[in-house]
């Protein structure tokens, strides 16, 4: 099981690379989707349950904004609902410290992907992959390092 958690977190970096590829909103959306349903493989596999709940979210986070045309999905409390979700589901998985930094991270995250100002965007990423990565080492999923 570690070594398929360890290609599964190794697939998701690949695809996350790949994503920076896609010139469209949605195509992108895609790609990190398939990233982030990989990455929620290894989580499981190498038993970091926290990590893996909360991109459970995440994936239902893409798939509302790669909907955000449709009416439901187009009401800017959403962001707010998805990171409120996080915080619970991080709180009913806790493992200790390290999930406080999947909990901020990804909720972070998800309020700055949802208004998207470039710059504030690129700011938060910094700060939230620094988080992610101590996750993932503290986890050894190395692929997601």
């Amino acid at each position: 099981m570690e070594l398929a958690g360890q290609i599964f977190g190794w697939v998701s970096a690949l695809l996350m690379c790949l994503s920076y590829q896609c010139k469209e909103h949605k195509k992108l959306l895609v790609v990190q989707t398939a990233s982030t349903i990989c990455i929620c493989v290894s989580y499981c596999l190498l038993g970091a349950w926290s990590g893996m709940l909360l991109n459970i979210v995440c994936i239902l986070r893409n798939l509302i904004i790669y909907k955000k045309d449709i009416k439901i999905f187009s009401y800017p409390f959403w962001p707010y609902v998805l990171a409120g979700v996080m915080v619970v589901v991080g709180a009913l998985s806790w493992q200790g410290p390290m999930s406080l930094l999947m909990i901020v991270a990804l909720g972070v995250n998800t309020l700055f992907i949802y208004f998207p100002n470039v710059q504030n965007l690129r700011k938060s990423i910094l700060v939230t992959s620094t988080m992610i990565t101590i996750y993932n080492v503290y986890y050894s999923v190395w692929g997601g390092v």
